[in-house]
């Protein structure tokens, strides 16, 4: 791995060429459909917490679990993926434009992304 950030999480509700591009990006990722298919957010959320990752999701109830409750204490971050209206190629571009020259800023924060920007929340604000 090439990068010095956190074991991406992918939910199951990414599209599978995202994950793909990751990989191919060196990102380390653990898909969950790849590895757990039909687990609850919860326990996608768990996992992430264990191997202390970030999660990458297009499903939204995530960011009411992670916002709203206590689990968005902990050392996990999140991204969640507005742009299914977007060409896969343009939607890959974006997820690794984000992470390229957003890492850091992401960490530990739900990070919404759209088309247009990047949105990052802090926990607990």
């Amino acid at each position: 791995m090439l990068h010095d950030f956190p074991i991406i999480i992918a939910d199951e509700s990414v599209d599978w060429r995202i994950v793909k591009s990751l990989k191919d990006h060196e990102y380390s990722v653990y898909s969950i459909l790849e590895e757990q298919s039909g687990i609850s957010d919860d326990e996608v959320i768990a996992i992430a917490i264990e191997k202390r990752g970030f999660i990458i999701t297009e499903d939204k109830d995530f960011g009411d679990v992670l916002v709203y409750s206590n689990e968005g204490s902990l050392d996990v971050g999140s991204m969640l993926l507005r742009i299914f209206d977007q060409p896969i190629q343009a939607r890959i571009r974006l997820v690794i434009d984000a992470l390229r020259y957003h890492s850091e800023d992401m960490k530990n924060c739900f990070s919404v992304l759209t088309a247009k920007k990047l949105r990052i929340r802090k926990y607990g604000l």
